[in-house]
């Protein structure tokens, strides 16, 4: 149960910390580099894709990997 703990209140942290880092990295990209928020809701898509298709081929691989 312990574990169990630690591993929701890990998550949370890392959420929150990744919110909070998109959410100031998307006001300085706007106010004060100039990009549209278009701009911005674009390069982040392409972000979240990339990360989205790394994790998922991580996921295979490891599931597929052959027993040693």
């Amino acid at each position: 149960m312990g574990n169990r703990l630690v591993l929701v209140l890990t998550f949370a942290v890392v959420t929150g910390s990744g919110a909070l880092v998109a959410f100031i990295l998307g006001y300085v990209a706007h106010y004060d580099l100039g990009l549209s928020r278009v701009e911005i809701r674009d390069s982040a898509f392409i972000a979240v894709a990339m990360l989205v298709i790394m994790l998922a081929t991580e996921s295979v691989r490891r599931r597929w990997q052959k027993p040693k």
